[in-house]
């Protein structure tokens, strides 16, 4: 019995001693899906409405200095990229409503930036000039310059404000008055486009 007992543990020790160790794998992918996120939204603002209706503002326009909030269109942004938002005139004039063959140049209207948000100087949203004219052309409003980067609407956060006939910066040198324009209800669509960089 000794010796079945010696052969078993030889037997047992030479399997431990020669036998390789028995390595397993698995394979587990790991994917990052990134999604692009642009949003532009209006908050408020997003119908200007002025009203001339004194020889007052015939002559010095609404909202000199861009101060009245009923004049103002806030609007904020978020993004996950670095961006630019233009603005610009859908038409090449303002249309009348009553007679379609009266016009209004759109450079009656014209508008500044000012940043709100908590993300960026707001000494990068000066404009050109102080106050540009609204044309059909698109313009930067908003450049991707490093405080203009990705973030959340707290970041990103303006306001334009707009004017009428003050002769400010870019705007028609002449006043509403001096132009003589028929009396009518002008309109053209502004759109504001967010542009990834």
């Amino acid at each position: 019995m000794r010796k079945l007992f010696f052969a078993a543990a030889m037997l047992l020790l030479s399997q431990v001693g020669f036998g390789q160790a028995v390595n397993d794998q698995a394979i587990i992918p790991v994917s990052v899906t990134l999604n692009s996120i642009l949003r532009l939204t209006v908050v408020s603002g997003g119908n200007i409405d002025f009203v001339v209706n004194t020889i007052d503002q015939y002559t010095n326009g609404i909202n000199s200095g861009g101060t009245d909030a009923r004049y103002h269109t806030n609007f904020t942004v978020s993004a996950s990229q670095d961006f630019d938002v233009t603005i610009r005139a859908e038409d090449a004039t303002f249309l009348g409503q009553d007679n379609i063959a009266h016009t209004m140049p759109l450079d009656n209207v014209g508008f500044d930036l000012i940043e709100n948000g908590s993300g960026a100087d707001p000494t990068n949203w000066a404009l050109p000039g102080g106050v540009l004219a609204l044309t059909n052309v698109a313009q930067n409003i908003v450049t991707g310059v490093p405080s203009a980067a990705a973030g959340s609407a707290a970041q990103n956060d303006f306001t334009i404000q707009w004017r009428l006939g003050t002769s400010e910066g870019a705007m028609n040198g002449n006043s509403l008055l001096a132009q003589s324009l028929d009396p009518d209800r002008y309109i053209t669509n502004v759109f504001l486009e967010l542009v990834p960089k």
